[in-house]
Order: structure tokens, then sequence, then C-alpha cells
């Protein structure tokens, strides 16, 4: 791996888990979703300071370069991400369903009775 790649991977891994940190205790973000988000980046940590894993990895999987590897990765983390996104939007139109269904037919009972 190139040394500024490297280094620009190192720098961007530091600043996610300092800033995911920062938005768990200022913000309350979940920490279910954050943990990702922090093993991503030390992954994103170790790849870069022991760059013979990256090199070995993206060789034996036929990647023309590592940077291609790396950012090979970067896209299946963003697909795994927004598959995951995509069940909770999914889960959340439901519970809402439920709400709206279970709202109306209280309404619908008050109405009735008056």
């Amino acid at each position: 791996m190139e040394l500024h790649l490297q280094i620009v991977f190192i720098v961007a891994s530091i600043l996610t888990i300092i800033y995911i940190i920062r938005k768990i205790r200022k913000h309350g973000l979940n920490i279910d979703d954050s943990i990702v988000w922090i093993v991503w980046a030390i992954v994103l940590l170790i790849f870069s300071l022991f760059p013979g894993i990256s090199d070995f990895a993206s060789a034996k999987l036929g990647f023309m370069s590592t940077s291609n590897f790396i950012f090979s990765l970067f896209i299946f983390f963003l697909y795994i991400m927004l598959f995951s996104q995509t069940i909770q939007i999914s889960r959340l139109k439901e519970k809402q369903k439920d709400l709206i269904q279970k709202l109306s037919i209280k309404e619908y009972e008050e109405r009735k009775e008056k």
C-alpha cells in the first residue's frame, strides 16, 4: 500500500473512532448502530498499520492493486450498511402501519360511542 494512502486511512480511522465516540456521548447515538462503524474503523486502522495484511489479501483475491481491494471493502461495507438500514426502515414502516391502524380503530370507536 502506498505511504500517502496508508496515512490517509490511519487518519480517517482515528477521526472516525473519535467522531463516533463523541456522538455516542453527546447526542445519544445508538450504541448498536455505532459498534459497526467503530469495528469498521478499527479494521481499516489495522489494514493501514499493517499493510502486509491487505497486500496479502488483495493478492490472494486477485485484485490488481491493494487500493482496489481497500475500496472494494469500502463498497462492500456500505452495501451491508445499506441493507441493514433497509431492514430497519421496513420494520419501522410496519410499526407505523400498526400504530396508524390501532389509532384509527380507537378514533372510530370513540366516534361510535358519541
